[in-house]
């Protein structure tokens, strides 16, 4: 305490002085209009400032679970829509089908994220932070939020799964131009993780640069429709008979980060069904 008083008693001149401005202060902003308004203004000014810093360091500790909030809405949606295609085909095929009948949920979306991959490898690879426990099984397609394909999903842990993508030269996939439904197979050649090539589709067929290429279902596992990409160049083959089609893909594979694991809820049904007749 007697410290403090010799601070008051050392530095009085100073005090007294600090005390007199801020008396003075506090007169002309009391009965000047104009400072008035501008110290109101440079206040508020100020505490805006310091509310938007607020809120910015808010919003970003908050952007994981925003993110959680948004994929588990894009999963709903993607189901939705896959039912609604569905209507959509029977519409088209069958006349008697309202779209008030009532159809099967084939398709469920689950969302998961890529915590490891490879682009430049002959032989690449995505690991996603959902496994078995999340209802992830071996078998199941990979698409991306736009709905491109990715790959298949090879092996399964509890918590952790790894898809086969389709930048990777061991990966096939029954392919076909939109427009004509003529039907390829869709490859890649190790060179650039953006681009893969569609073979096999015959001479006749007409291509466009720029047509879409979907999934064909004739695979065990890809459903119908999936988007893969679109003709960047046509060639043909050395052999002849057949298109060389370099696809630029639908999937920016180097920017991948979160994906949807499609789980087929009939595919069980209808392979046991094929295995009967074969």
């Amino acid at each position: 305490m007697r410290n403090f008083f010799y601070f008051i008693i050392r530095h009085a001149t100073t005090i007294f002085f600090i005390i007199l401005e801020v008396i003075c202060l506090i007169l002309v902003f009391s009965f000047n209009d104009y400072q008035q308004a501008k110290y109101i203004s440079t206040a508020n000014s100020a505490i805006a400032s310091v509310y938007e810093v607020e809120t910015g360091v808010s919003d970003y500790f908050s952007l994981s679970s925003r993110n959680d909030i948004l994929a588990r809405e894009n999963s709903a949606l993607h189901d939705q829509l896959d039912l609604l295609h569905q209507q959509l085909r029977l519409l088209r095929n069958a006349s008697s089908f309202t779209a008030n009948d009532t159809l099967p949920q084939r398709f469920i979306h689950r969302a998961a994220r890529v915590v490891k991959s490879t682009t430049n490898r002959e032989h690449n690879y995505l690991t996603i932070d959902r496994g078995s426990d999340g209802g992830i099984r071996e078998g199941m397609v990979a698409i991306d939020h736009s709905g491109g394909v990715v790959g298949l999903v090879t092996t399964v842990s509890d918590n952790f799964s790894t898809v086969l993508p389709v930048i990777n030269t061991s990966f096939r996939l029954s392919s076909k131009l939109k427009k004509s439904n003529f039907r390829g197979q869709l490859v890649w050649d190790g060179v650039f993780p953006d681009e893969a090539r569609l073979i096999d589709i015959p001479e006749h067929a007409v291509v466009s640069k720029g047509d879409s290429i979907v999934t064909s279902g004739s695979s065990n596992y890809f459903p119908e429709g999936l988007y893969v990409g679109k003709v960047k160049k046509s060639d043909m083959d050395r052999n002849g008979g057949f298109y060389d089609l370099t696809i630029e893909l639908a999937t920016d594979f180097s920017s991948l980060y979160d994906v949807y694991i499609i789980e087929d809820l009939l595919l069980k049904e209808q392979q046991q069904l094929e295995s009967q007749n074969e």
